[in-house]
C-alpha cells in the first residue's frame, strides 16, 4: 500500500488517522509521533524472561547448536540511540535544490564492537553492520541494548532453533525476544546447506515495528563455502522515516539511512569489475530498483531486467559484469518515493 492510497477502515481508525498498530493497548497513528520508550512500560515482563533473571541464568537456560560443521563467526553488537541527520547536506542533488526544515531526530542503529563489547568498531550505521558467513558456519551475535525498550535481533533466511528466534510471542516470549535495557543475549544461528543469500536482520520485539521504523535492521550475506566476494558488492535498504518516529511532519523515502542523491550512499566501480547490488526493502511499501543504464538476469526468471519489485522484507541481487562508465542514478521508480529521497548515485571509472 502506497503511503498515499487507503481505504475507509485505515482512514477512520484511530479517530480519522491512518492507522499504523497496536502497542500496549494504544494506537499508533502514521502521522502522529509514537514515544516508544513510553509504550514499552506498559509492556509486561513475559514469564520466560522473567524466570531467567538475565546474566547466567539466561545464558544456563538456552541451548547450544552444533550441527554446523565449518567456522565460528562471532559478532558484538548494540541497539544504542543515536542522533541522526536524514538529510546532511541540506540538498537534493538530483533536483540541485535545497530541502527545508527539520532533518534530525532521535534514531535507533545497531552498532559494532570488538570482543567483549571493549570499544566500538566504528559509529552507529543504518543499516547496522553486515554479518557475513559461509555455508557450514556456526553465526554467534553477543547483543547488548542500550535503548529503553525491549529490544531484539531476528535473523531471515538462515537456520535457528526457537530460542534463538529474537523474536516477541507475548507470554510465550523466550529471553531471547525481549531483551531489556543494559541486558546482553547470545543469538546462535547456524549456516546450513540452502542458507546461501543476502539476508535482514531486524528488530522483533514487543515494540515492533516501531524499533525497525526508527533504524533497527542490516544485511546478513551467507556465501557457498569457498565462494568469494564479487569485486564491488553493495547493500541498500528502501525504507522510511515517517512522522510516527521522527515527529517530522513528513516523510522521508530513504536508503541505508539517508534520502536524496548526495546524501544517500554514493557508490562506484571501474569497468570489467563485477557488481553486485543487494536490494532490501523495510518499511510498509512496495518499490522497485532501476539502475540507469545498466541491466542484469534476473535469477529467478531469467528476463533480462533494468527495474525490479521488491516488497515488504523481501531482497533482489542485481550482479553484472560492469561496462558503461559514467555519473549513473539509483533509484525507486515509484515516483512520490524516488521525489521524497530514495535515490543516489553510482560513478562508473
Amino acid at each position: 500500500m502506497d503511503q498515499h492510497s487507503f481505504g475507509r477502515r485505515e482512514l477512520f481508525a484511530g479517530g480519522g488517522g491512518l492507522f499504523l498498530c497496536t502497542l500496549a493497548g494504544q494506537r499508533v497513528l502514521r502521522d502522529e509521533g509514537a514515544d516508544v520508550e513510553k509504550l514499552a512500560a506498559d509492556v509486561p515482563i513475559p514469564p520466560k524472561v522473567s524466570a531467567a533473571a538475565g546474566g547466567a541464568a539466561a545464558t544456563a537456560a538456552r541451548p547450544t547448536l552444533a550441527r554446523a560443521e565449518g567456522g565460528r563467526r562471532e559478532y558484538w553488537i548494540r541497539a544504542e540511540p543515536v542522533r541522526w541527520n536524514i538529510v546532511p547536506s541540506g540538498r537534493d542533488a538530483m533536483m540541485d535544490r535545497k530541502i527545508k526544515g527539520k532533518t534530525k531526530f532521535t534514531a535507533y542503529a545497531y552498532r559494532a564492537y570488538s570482543p567483549g563489547f571493549a570499544a566500538p568498531l566504528g559509529p552507529a550505521t543504518i543499516p547496522g553492520p553486515t554479518i557475513e558467513a559461509e555455508v557450514g558456519d556456526t553465526v554467534v551475535v553477543n547483543f547488548q541494548n542500550l535503548i529503553d525498550a525491549p529490544i531484539t535481533v531476528h535473523p531471515h533466511g538462515i537456520f535457528y532453533s526457537q530460542e534463538m528466534d529474537g523474536a516477541y510471542k507475548g507470554r510465550h516470549t523466550d529471553p531471547g525476544g525481549f531483551v531489556q535495557k543494559k541486558q546482553t543475549f547470545q543469538y546462535v544461528w547456524e549456516a546450513r546447506p540452502g542458507t546461501a543469500g543476502a539476508w535482514l536482520y531486524h528488530d522483533h520485539g514487543p515494540m515492533d515495528p516501531l524499533p525497525v521504523y526508527k533504524g533497527l535492521f542490516g544485511p546478513l550475506i551467507i556465501r557457498e563455502q569457498g565462494a568469494g566476494a564479487p569485486s564491488r558488492e553493495f547493500f541498500l535498504v528502501f525504507h522510511t522515516f515517517t512522522p510516527t518516529v521522527t515527529n517530522i511532519n513528513r516523510n522521508f523515502s530513504c536508503v541505508n539511512g539517508r534520502a536524496y542523491a548526495g546524501n544517500t550512499p554514493k557508490l562506484e566501480a571501474n569497468v570489467g569489475e563485477t557488481v553486485a547490488f543487494h536490494v532490501f526493502a523495510i518499511d510498509d511499501f512496495f518499490h522497485t530498483f532501476h539502475l540507469h543504464g545498466h541491466r542484469w538476469v534476473d535469477p529467478n526468471g531469467g528476463l533480462v531486467i533494468d527495474n525490479q519489485t521488491l516488497g515488504p522484507g523481501d531482497v533482489i541481487t542485481a550482479q553484472f559484469v560492469e561496462d558503461n562508465p559514467g555519473r549513473w542514478f539509483y533509484h525507486c521508480h515509484v515516483f512520490s518515493h524516488l521525489h521524497e529521497g530514495m535515490n543516489g548515485w553510482y560513478i562508473v571509472h
